[in-house]
C-alpha cells in the first residue's frame, strides 16, 4: 500500500489532478484466476483523488489516510465485482451492444456533466481506447445483472419510502449541465518558486479571518486576484459547465453554505462562500415511479445479496497484493 501511495504522490506533482490516472504495471489483487491491475485500481481512485487533492492542498498525513481509505474501498468493490464476473463470465457476450452504449451515455451525462471532451480526456489519461472502455462497461453491466438476480423477494415499498428515495435519486440524477451557482470567492494566485507555499499560508490566514467574523467581501476586494475582486468576490449565476470538475464538485455536490477552503487549482487557492445553488432539473416522481420502486426494493434486497455474496467470497480465492 505504501508504494501505491508514493506513486499517487509522484503523479500528483507532475500532472494536473484531472489526469491523475496513468498506466501502471503491477497487480493489485488476484481473484479466482482473474487479475485486478494497479491501473484498474488507479482508474477507480482517480476521480475522487482529484477532489481530495483540491480539498487538501498541503497533502500530509490526513490526505494520505483519506487516499488509503479510498483505495481500500475501491479495491474491495473491484474484488467483489471480479468474484461475480469470474463465475458468470460465460454470459458476457449475450449482453446487447445497445445496453452497453446506454451505460456509457449515462456515465458521460452523470459523471462528466454531458461534456464529451472531458470524457475523451479521461480515456487519454487512463490510456484506454473507447473500445476497451466499452468492454469494461460490458463487464460492469453483467455484474449488475447478476447482482440483481440474487437479491431475493421483499415487501413492496411504502409511500414514505418512495418519497425519501425519490428525493435522493432526483438530486443524483438531475441534469448537471444546468446546475447554476452564485458564490463569493477569494482567489490567491500562486507565485513561481513558492517552495514554502507562502501563498497557501496566506490563504489559510485569510480563511481564519473569515471564520472569525471578518467581512468576506472586504477581504476579497483587498486580496483576491480574480476579475470579481472589486465586487467583493461575487460570482452570480455561474453555470456549472463553466467550472473545473473539482470546483463544480465542491460547489454543487455539497450541501453546506458555510465558507470552505482553501481549494487548490492549477493557478491558485480559493476560499468559497456559497450564496445559492440552483440544481438542474430532474424528472418528476410520476414519470419515474417504477424506477424508484425498483430502487427501494433493491435497497431492501441488499441484505439478501450480502448473505449470498458472503457465501460466494468463501468459495473464491482472493489474494490482495497491496
Amino acid at each position: 500500500m505504501k508504494s501505491v501511495l508514493l506513486f499517487l504522490a509522484a503523479i500528483a506533482l507532475v500532472l494536473p489532478a484531472s489526469q491523475a490516472a496513468q498506466p501502471v504495471n503491477g497487480i493489485a489483487a488476484k481473484v479466482n484466476g482473474e487479475i485486478i491491475t494497479l491501473n484498474e485500481l488507479m482508474i477507480k481512485v482517480a476521480p475522487m483523488q482529484s477532489v481530495l487533492m483540491s480539498q487538501n492542498p498541503r497533502r500530509g498525513p490526513n490526505y494520505d489516510q483519506k487516499i488509503k481509505q479510498l483505495m481500500e474501498q475501491m479495491l474491495d468493490e473491484l474484488v467483489d465485482r471480479t468474484i461475480i464476473y469470474s463465475m458468470y463470465k460465460q454470459n458476457l457476450q449475450s449482453l446487447p451492444d445497445h445496453a452497453v452504449e446506454e451505460e456509457i451515455e449515462k456515465i458521460i451525462r452523470n459523471v462528466y456533466a454531458g461534456d464529451r471532451s472531458r470524457f475523451k480526456a479521461y480515456l487519454r489519461a487512463t490510456n484506454l481506447t473507447r473500445a476497451q472502455f466499452k468492454e469494461q462497461q460490458r463487464k460492469e453491466l453483467l455484474v449488475s445483472i447478476i447482482r440483481a438476480q440474487n437479491f431475493g423477494e421483499v415487501l413492496p415499498p411504502s409511500e414514505k419510502e418512495m418519497s425519501i428515495e425519490y428525493n435522493s435519486w432526483a438530486k443524483a440524477n438531475r441534469d448537471r449541465q444546468k446546475d447554476v451557482g452564485t458564490y463569493k470567492r477569494i482567489y490567491i494566485l500562486k507565485t513561481e518558486g513558492d517552495v514554502n507555499k507562502e501563498r497557501l499560508k496566506f490563504t489559510e490566514d485569510l480563511m481564519k479571518q473569515v471564520k472569525a467574523g471578518a467581512d468576506f467581501a472586504e477581504l476579497a476586494k483587498k486580496h483576491s486576484g480574480d476579475s470579481r475582486a472589486s465586487r467583493g468576490g461575487l460570482w452570480k449565476d455561474v453555470p456549472r459547465t463553466d467550472l473545473q470538475h473539482e470546483f463544480g464538485y465542491a460547489i454543487f455536490e455539497t450541501e453546506t453554505k458555510e465558507v470552505f477552503g482553501p481549494l487548490e487549482d492549477q493557478y491558485g487557492y480559493n476560499i468559497i462562500q456559497i450564496i445559492n445553488r440552483q440544481l438542474g432539473p430532474t424528472k418528476p416522481l410520476s414519470q419515474v415511479r417504477d424506477l424508484i420502486k425498483q430502487r427501494v426494493e433493491g435497497q431492501k434486497k441488499r441484505l439478501n445479496f450480502e448473505k449470498w455474496m458472503k457465501k460466494l467470497r468463501a468459495r473464491v480465492p482472493v489474494e490482495k497484493m497491496i
